[in-house]
């Protein structure tokens, strides 16, 4: 993979970590509303696609960490936690990828398997440093569950698109 590939895989996953912030702004009336919560994650799902449509992007990890910490800088305040959590992702993301063959279907479900561990360890990282009192009682159902719909219809959506995208930013040069 050349420089410039690199870059444009690089700049795409910026792009979605600055789009979900900005969808949330946009949608934040419907997004959180009391008592439910949806968060988007297309960093998530960009950080997984490439890892299997650009599989000769070797930095991932490193980039994986670098977009954790403008996620933590931008939208948390409190760096490491996403700092953590993105490359975690990623290295689950292969742990279980060892054992099916990729297809959409499959990619789903690594996706929303990826989704609920980054929200229970986001959740358990706010509850061990006091920034939340919500129950797991109430987390499962009030921004778990809305969390994970969310993300499935968007990558039902964006999977195709995305696809072809990655493949193109890898072979373009």
């Amino acid at each position: 993979m050349r420089l410039r590939e690199k870059i444009w895989i690089s700049v795409f996953l910026t792009c979605l970590l600055l789009l979900d912030g900005s969808f949330s702004y946009i949608f934040g009336s419907t997004l959180h509303r009391f008592p439910d919560t949806m968060i988007i994650r297309l960093v998530v799902l960009g950080l997984i696609l490439v890892y299997f449509f650009a599989p000769n992007f070797p930095h991932l990890i490193w980039v994986a960490l670098v977009l954790g910490l403008f996620y933590d800088s931008f939208y948390t305040g409190v760096l490491g936690v996403y700092m953590f959590l993105f490359p975690m992702i990623i290295f689950l993301t292969r742990w279980i990828a060892q054992f099916f063959t990729p297809a959409p279907l499959v990619i789903g479900a690594i996706y929303l398997i990826d989704l609920t561990v980054l929200e229970s360890f986001v959740y358990g990282m706010n509850t061990f440093m006091g920034q939340t009192t919500m129950s797991l009682n109430d987390f499962i159902p009030n921004i778990l569950g809305p969390t994970l719909a969310l993300n499935l219809v968007l990558f039902i959506f964006l999977y195709f698109p995305l696809r072809q995208l990655i493949v193109r930013l890898d072979s373009t040069y």
